[in-house]
């Protein structure tokens, strides 16, 4: 079958000529940062900030009050969430901070005064610590539980990440 190959230029119907050999892949990635670029995508995206964990300011009574903090705006924002873990419903819910004289704190209205059982409420409160003083904070919550005035809970937090 050889001659008949070399006679006739090579290749019997069905076969199929030898594959080209594939271009080689760009050893830089010029032209895939400028892909990401325009497309306004990072061609190595930067690893994400390490999330915070939550700070358990309160626990008490059927009450459980997370702290979930982030930074805006060079300041601190809490987002205290107060979940009611009993059977029956919280009404007048206040919840009041109180930091250092050195640290300024802003309180917004909590979303709600009422908790329904199972339910929760939050309420922003935003840090300005220019000293980085170690954050403390007096808490105190009042509330009704099924209607009846149940006992005030003061407590202070001090467990707060020593970035803040």
């Amino acid at each position: 079958s050889s001659g008949i190959n070399a006679e006739y230029g090579g290749g019997l119907v069905g076969d199929t000529p030898p594959a080209a050999p594939a271009p080689a892949a760009p050893t830089n990635n010029n032209n895939n940062d400028l892909l990401m670029d325009l497309l306004g995508l990072d061609a190595a995206p930067e690893p994400a900030a390490p999330a915070i964990p939550p700070v358990t300011a309160v626990n008490k009574q059927g009450l459980l009050v997370m702290f979930n903090l982030s930074h805006e705006a060079g300041r601190l924002k809490i987002v205290a969430q107060s979940t009611n873990n009993t059977s029956v419903p919280i009404s007048e819910y206040i919840f009041q901070a109180a930091v250092p004289k050195s640290i300024q704190i802003s309180l917004n209205a909590a979303s709600s005064t009422a908790i329904p059982p199972g339910g929760s409420v939050t309420q922003d409160i935003f840090i300005n610590n220019p000293s980085k003083s170690s954050l403390k904070m007096r808490v105190k919550i009042s509330y009704n539980s099924g209607g009846v005035p149940a006992p005030e809970i003061q407590e202070t937090i001090t467990s707060f990440p020593v970035s803040f």
